[in-house]
């Protein structure tokens, strides 16, 4: 009798184990609560000399403007995802979606580009006023006694005219030289909003502004908080993501279910005939997570950026990111502790540093009390780079180089296919050094004169820089920048 009521016992508590919800349920319970961002901006630029120019972004490329006006009015939109944490109309989202990159290789490459065509196009003017100049001259002196007056007052004021143009000229070509270093480039934005889900946005009156209130300073931890202006979560927002309930306890594991409510691809996928739709995806965890980022089954497009990952019980787990580059269907969160220490100003420093300082020296090596000079070893660098010697150049590279702002897993494949591409319409580059100057033991800067022909623009650029090399203890590059 005793064993029957004791396996009736185990039988009700395993009948009355919760269960969680149906996945239709979760998403009706937090649809509401995640939001369309819409981000309108440009940037300005102002060289140590007080140059300024500005420009917006189209896939990632600048197209430059000289009026402020133009760039207003050709300014750069993106689309991102947010989701609201609190009851005074506070979204987190990621810091890109708020706070567009201005620092890539196609941008940087566009800026040098940019500056090199107007010094192009200056020498031209310069070279054509002083070949007109020469003809003013010629045809002043061989004629003198044939012309009259009102002719040679003419031409003596057509060739001052010139002259005052070319002093013009060349005084704006010399403002061009500057030190990049002393380089300032500023986000400038026009408009910060939001549009909440199963509404219709037919104007970008139907978006509610928002302010940036807050963002990570470290650069692998890519969140921010912004704001509604009137500080008030709309009502609709029913059941807003909790991050108090966020511990380091609360551990994923492996074949997990996980679930994104987000907005791929912008407004452009989200507009229905009822209006703006997010999407309902899942996935499961496909690699033991860590402290830096989440690796989940759920394929995202831009726009996605920012959307909230929950478990299947309604947890939030990780915000979404990065997609992988090599391989669709695999995307990147950043763990959900971390939006919470970003939240109540807490650290973040459990997260993996990104090389930007040089490494601690070990005084408790040999290595201590070597004097070492990479002086050498960037010229050979610099050769093999010249030489397209991709093999060469992987061996002067650490495990851990970051150069390239979006690939975070510098793998040899990545750094060859990244290679291969800048090399693809770009020839004959080479290298004039001017100075290597040591900083520390790890630290060097290199003064270059690089030049190289675009085949894209199909003519040659000459550019003068100033690159950092940073190196560990075994010689290594980690860094260039």
């Amino acid at each position: 009798m005793k064993k029957l009521l004791l396996l009736l016992t185990i039988t009700l508590l395993i009948g009355c184990e919760k269960k969680p919800p149906e996945p239709t349920t979760l998403y009706n319970d937090y649809r509401k609560s995640v939001a369309l961002i819409k981000n309108s901006y440009y940037f300005k630029t102002t060289l140590d000399n007080g140059f300024e120019f500005y420009y917006t972004l189209q896939n990632e490329e600048p197209i430059f403007f000289e009026e402020e006006q133009d760039a207003i009015a050709n300014a750069g939109v993106s689309y991102g995802t947010g989701f609201f944490i609190s009851k005074t109309g506070e979204l987190a989202t990621n810091r890109h979606v708020v706070y567009p990159s201005q620092e890539t290789t196609l941008i940087s490459e566009g800026i040098n580009e940019y500056l090199n065509d107007i010094k192009y196009k200056l020498k031209k003017l310069i070279n054509r006023n002083q070949n007109e100049n020469s003809k003013l001259a010629d045809t002043y002196n061989e004629y003198y006694d044939y012309l009259d007056y009102d002719k040679k007052t003419k031409i003596k004021d057509e060739y001052s005219n010139r002259k005052n143009e070319i002093i013009e000229l060349e005084q704006y070509l010399e403002d061009l030289d500057f030190n990049p270093n002393n380089t300032t480039t500023e986000l400038k934005r026009i408009f910060l909003g939001v549009a909440l889900d199963d509404t219709h946005v037919t104007s970008a009156n139907d978006f509610m502004e928002c302010v940036a209130i807050k963002k990570s300073n470290q650069a692998e931890i890519d969140l921010a908080i912004i704001q509604i202006k009137n500080k008030t979560t709309p009502s609709s927002a029913t059941k807003i993501f909790n991050l108090n309930n966020i511990t380091p306890k609360k551990e994923l594991v492996l074949n997990d279910k996980v679930f994104m409510i987000g907005f791929n691809h912008g407004i452009s996928l989200a507009s229905t005939g009822n209006g703006i739709k997010s999407q309902f995806t899942q996935g499961t965890i496909t690699q033991d997570p860590d402290l830096n980022k989440i690796l989940y089954s759920i394929p995202t497009l831009p726009g996605s950026s920012g959307s909230p990952i929950i478990d299947e019980w309604g947890n939030l787990v990780a915000i979404n990111f990065a997609k992988t580059g090599d391989f669709q269907g695999f995307s990147f969160g950043i763990p959900s502790l971390a939006l919470n220490n970003l939240y109540e100003n807490k650290s973040n420093s459990g997260f993996s540093n990104s090389y930007r300082e040089s490494p601690t020296i070990q005084t408790n090596s040999n290595k201590a009390n070597k004097q070492v000079d990479y002086s050498n070893t960037i010229r050979d660098f610099l050769k093999a780079e010249e030489k397209r010697d991709f093999d060469n150049i992987y061996s002067f590279l650490s495990p851990k180089f970051s150069r390239y702002y979006d690939i975070n897993e510098p793998s040899y494949s990545k750094l060859k296919n990244r290679y291969e591409y800048l090399w693809g319409f770009t020839s004959n580059s080479k290298n004039v050094v001017k100075s290597i100057n040591k900083i520390n033991d790890y630290t060097y800067d290199l003064d270059t004169k690089y030049t190289y022909y675009n085949h894209r623009k199909e003519r040659e650029f000459t550019v003068n820089s100033t690159v950092r090399f940073l190196f560990d203890d075994n010689g290594k590059i980690i860094e260039t920048y």
